[in-house]
């Protein structure tokens, strides 16, 4: 078979997640042809599992990472505004159960210790908060902390543990769908650099002569000759690293597993608060409300296969037993469980370091071009969610830089997808919906709903929808023809990309055999499927929902 040609590129970004999505999009706006692929869909790996929070890294105040907390909270302000649509504040309570303890073994890990403190007083948490006030002050969208007595606090909790003496409050932020916000920065980057392609479900196979051999998911192969590669691949990168000619050491990442509860008691006392609690092995963890079920998490456990990874029933045991120990006055067990995910953090190889207190900052080294070789090869190391934006934009600067080109434009103000021209205030908002309810025949409640959802793309799918749909069985709030704009239109390649990521349908705990079988004749009249491949598609999507997410559907 003979080798198609070699396509010209400026950039080539190997892994969707969100750092690399970032890095695409930022790199696009300086219009440069760039190509970002990653092996499974957009936002499908680590950018898949985190625990859904923006946040500005209260606990890395332990560690003294001061730079990492101020640039944490000023990116959280600017995606508080940038995609307001899937960025939302998180009012937070900490329960905090002595008036001093914690002090001096704070103090240690501060100076260096390897241990984090078993426990946190109200001392140590009033510092900590006025501390993560004033770096939250620049572009500041949210109330400042304070604290409540025992009385109040169980007033408001009543489930809460007695034992605590106060509760400290204040506010961070969650993302409503963070898979969504990594596609739109993919979409983004197309929008901005038209000659650019942004390519799911393709792999890389390897480089020869400066050329990078890539295989596409229908089989296709193309060959492109980068002169910069940026490997986003998360916990992959030494795994891509070594189909690069490159023998790197890079990552030693941990695991945080989740899992998502149908519990309506819980989320009555939560009333849309997160708790960020201590268990009593001083790990801190959370619980909040997500897509009308109850998110917890984290676990942070050293692992190193991504493709394997499963929050274990340890962990779900650990979750239930901790939440028992915060909430007494609650019952939990593990048939509340609707949804478990798990990922792998590209934490840097810190060897002989506790992992929770492996640095959550970033770094980017990178490998010069070589004669076998002719691309340098920079690899994006650790960092953190709420950060990409920062991470990308530093990246970016210095991919410039090599390739002896200027900034054009920066990025803090550039709003996301479809958080685009989104109406901020109330007034502005029942203007909106207003206006595309009578330009599309759809009914203003339900223009309010796809708003919600996708941000101002609501508009197009709106137009798409019309006022003839059918809901879907067992998810009335989704629409047939809302499932086929998706499919045509956001880079869809299999039935689990609109169940796990351009939809909260799997997360929420929604899915049953007839709304999972409804969605994959609706996918494959879009895409063409034909009866074989849906049946083929919802057999691959029953076997990840069981091994992955501990959700068992018979689909045959």
């Amino acid at each position: 078979m003979t080798e198609p040609a070699a396509e010209d590129l400026d950039v080539l970004v190997i892994g969707a997640g969100v750092n690399g999505a970032g890095v695409f999009r930022d790199l696009c706006a300086q219009g440069l042809k760039c190509m970002i692929v990653d092996k499974g869909d957009f936002g499908s790996g680590t950018s898949a599992a985190p625990s859904r929070l923006i946040h500005g890294g209260l606990k890395y105040l332990e560690t003294g990472e001061f730079r990492l907390v101020a640039e944490s909270t000023y990116e959280r302000n600017l995606l508080l505004r940038n995609a307001a649509h899937l960025v939302h504040p998180l009012p937070t309570v900490i329960p905090i159960q002595s008036w001093t303890k914690g002090v001096w073994a704070a103090l240690r890990t501060f100076f260096g210790s390897k241990t984090a403190p078993r426990s946190r007083g109200a001392l140590l948490i009033k510092a900590g908060l006025a501390i993560y006030d004033f770096y939250g002050a620049k572009a500041r969208q949210m109330p400042r902390h304070s604290m409540l007595g025992r009385a109040r606090a169980l007033a408001q909790i009543p489930a809460l543990t007695p034992r605590i003496v106060a509760v400290g409050t204040y506010y961070d932020a969650t993302v409503t769908a963070p898979e969504r916000l990594v596609m739109e920065l993919t979409s983004d980057g197309v929008a901005l650099s038209p000659t650019s392609e942004a390519l799911n479900w393709t792999t890389v196979e390897g480089q020869q002569d400066g050329t990078v051999s890539l295989r596409g998911p229908q089989g296709q192969h193309r060959v492109v000759r980068p002169r910069f590669v940026v490997n986003a691949a998360g916990p992959w990168i030494d795994k891509v690293n070594a189909s690069l000619g490159l023998d790197t050491r890079l990552i030693g990442g941990t695991k945080g597993s989740h899992i998502l509860l149908d519990h309506p008691e819980l989320l009555d006392q939560l009333d849309g608060r997160m708790i960020y609690f201590e268990g009593d092995d001083g790990r801190i963890l959370l619980v909040f409300p997500f897509h009308g079920k109850a998110l917890v998490g984290s676990t942070d456990i050293p692992a190193k296969d991504p493709d394997a990874v499963i929050c274990t029933e340890a962990e779900t045991a650990y979750f239930i037993q901790s939440l028992r120990d915060l909430l007494p006055g609650l019952h939990f067990d593990h048939d509340q469980i609707v949804y478990a995910y798990a990922g792998i953090r590209p934490l840097p190889n810190s060897e002989g370091v506790a992992p929770g207190l492996i640095s959550r900052d970033h770094s980017a080294p990178l490998d010069p071009a070589t004669p076998q070789r002719a691309f340098p090869v920079m690899s994006l190391v650790g960092g953190k969610w709420t950060t990409f934006r920062a991470f990308s934009a530093e990246v970016s600067d210095r991919v410039l830089a090599e390739l002896g080109m200027s900034r054009q434009q920066k990025t803090d103000e550039m709003p996301i997808g479809g958080g685009r021209d989104m109406p901020r205030t109330s007034e502005a908002r029942q203007a909106w919906i207003k206006d595309v309810a009578a330009e599309t025949a759809v009914a203003p409640d339900r223009v309010a709903v796809l708003l919600d959802r996708y941000g101002t793309t609501a508009r197009n799918i709106a137009a798409h929808e019309g006022h003839d749909v059918t809901p879907l069985p067992d998810a009335p709030d989704h629409t047939d023809r809302e499932i086929d704009w998706i499919a045509g239109h956001e880079a869809v390649q299999h039935l689990s990309d609109i169940l796990l990521r351009r939809t909260s349908l799997a997360i929420s705990g929604r899915l049953t055999p007839a709304l999972c079988r409804a969605v994959a004749r609706i996918a494959g009249g879009a895409l063409g499927w034909g009866p074989d491949r849906e049946q083929r598609e919802l057999a691959e999507l029953a076997k990840l929902l069981s091994e992955r997410h501990g959700v068992h559907l018979d689909l045959r």
